[in-house]
């Protein structure tokens, strides 16, 4: 089957742009963006979506930093130089610089905001710049100096291949990218499937971006077509369903955790709970580990558990408990993506619940959201992978029926990992809560688990990216 979809365009005497959508005429210049009607922007972006992008190993390295809205679509070159403008200074706002610490960020800008990259001051290892061709728009020879000045200034870029087609500017344009991106939610996709066995060959430089992988199909392309080597990094739903299983040594480590969650929430004395632990101390080790991380901001480090329940008492020590859960020993990306995305989810809703005023709240929809992914990390219904827990009725509510007063944060918090503008929108109204504020809270909620696994020393390696 995937010979016949690689086979034929330039590989049987047909070229590639034959089969292409025809590009528009329009050339990129100068004076377009001068001619440009007037236009209106708004005072801000609202939400700002960043998708999490994985490597091989399916540990997440790096966000999609993308506005899905109508003010950014078809628009002038003047006007969508300003509207990239304001999106910087909105992903600034979201304190960017603090995740590109951690993270690498593909960022969406048109050909008409070359000139204005430089000034944006990210850093240049952190920072790929997505280069979206414009309708209207056609590539212009005399870009090309001007990307070699960039890329000479340690600037990085990607483009896809669909919008660009096969003219012999496009094939200059991608001897100067680092990322191919090939998605697969593009209507004209297809016809670039031919160009893997091409293009590798003639840019042995380049690494694709595979995104939008939505079916087990999509994924066996990128990882088992020829050149499959050349797919660095990945993107799409189907990627938080094609984890892999949970060792036994693992479900064993896990399962002794539950226990002492569940001594926990009994009551039960601090030497059944230490002794739980002396049956496998590394959970101790990593439990520290977290507990003390300088993120939290303790005055003394903690070295027992009876010192633990003293000065965080057993409410904050099962939050950190649930931590390991998501933390195997063999601290697999599987395993670290469900990990970072469970803190995500946890701090976004810990922070709802700062913002109404309510710290029992907030710790409780702390825990909802951490949560949220248990029955995706054990392998079990959810239900099930809840019952030793005997959490409170409220999180137990949310998690299960949908229901109840932590309901609408968990879905807040979902609506914000898909993208869902509407349910967003509609969602933040019901909490009484500005879309501003929502990305900046969602982007604090990722910073904040770059954080914690760092400084945890459970983190991916992004030096690759």
């Amino acid at each position: 089957m995937f010979k016949k979809i690689f086979g034929g365009l330039l590989g049987r005497g047909e070229t590639a742009a034959d089969s292409l959508p025809a590009q528009p005429q329009t050339v990129v210049e100068e004076d377009v963006a001068v001619q440009a009607a007037p236009f209106s922007l708004p005072q801000t972006l609202g939400f700002v979506s960043h998708q999490p992008i994985q490597d091989q190993s399916q540990r997440i390295v790096a966000y999609e930093f993308a506005v899905k809205d109508s003010v950014a679509v078809s628009r002038p070159a003047a006007s969508r130089r300003s509207f990239d403008q304001l999106l910087f200074n909105t992903l600034k706002n979201m304190n960017i610089f603090r995740l590109l610490a951690y993270r690498r960020a593909f960022i969406h800008v048109s050909l008409a905001s070359l000139d204005d990259l430089l000034q944006q001051q990210l850093p240049a290892a952190s920072a790929i710049y997505l280069l979206e061709l414009q309708d209207g728009e056609q590539l212009a020879d005399t870009l090309m100096p001007q990307l070699d000045a960039l890329r000479a200034a340690g600037l990085r870029f990607a483009v896809e291949p669909a919008r660009y087609g096969t003219a012999p500017v496009a094939l200059a344009l991608y001897q100067r990218v680092d990322y191919m991106v090939l998605d697969f939610a593009a209507p004209n996709t297809r016809a670039l499937f031919p160009l893997l066995e091409q293009l590798p060959q003639r840019y042995p430089q380049m690494r694709w971006l595979a995104r939008n992988i939505n079916t087990a199909e999509e994924l066996a392309l990128c990882r088992h077509s020829p050149n499959s080597d050349r797919f660095a990094l990945f993107h799409g739903s189907y990627l938080s369903v094609a984890q892999s299983r949970v060792s036994q040594k693992e479900a064993a480590s896990q399962g002794r955790v539950l226990e002492i969650m569940r001594l926990l929430r009994a009551n039960a004395p601090v030497a059944e709970i230490e002794a739980q632990f002396k049956l496998d101390s590394l959970l101790l080790f990593k439990l520290l580990r977290f507990v003390n991380s300088p993120v939290n901001g303790l005055s003394r480090k903690i070295q027992t558990i009876d010192e633990g329940l003293m000065l965080l008492g057993r409410s904050a020590l099962f939050k950190w408990l649930s931590l390991l859960l998501f933390s195997s020993d063999g601290d697999s990306g599987a395993t670290l993506s469900l990990l970072e995305k469970s803190l995500i989810r946890a701090h976004f809703m810990e922070e709802l619940g700062i913002i109404r005023g309510n710290k029992l709240e907030a710790e409780h929809l702390f825990l909802t959201g951490m949560f949220s992914l248990l029955g995706d990390l054990l392998n079990l219904p959810l239900a099930e992978a809840l019952e030793p827990l005997d959490l409170p009725f409220m999180i137990s509510d949310a998690l299960l029926q949908h229901k109840g007063l932590f309901a609408a944060p968990l879905q807040l918090a979902m609506a914000c990992e898909q993208d869902d503008g509407e349910g967003i929108a509609e969602l933040a109204g019901q909490l009484e809560i500005e879309l501003d504020q929502v990305s900046s809270v969602y982007m604090e909620a990722v910073v904040w688990a770059q954080e914690v696994l760092s400084e945890s020393e459970v983190q991916s390696n992004v030096e690759g990216v």
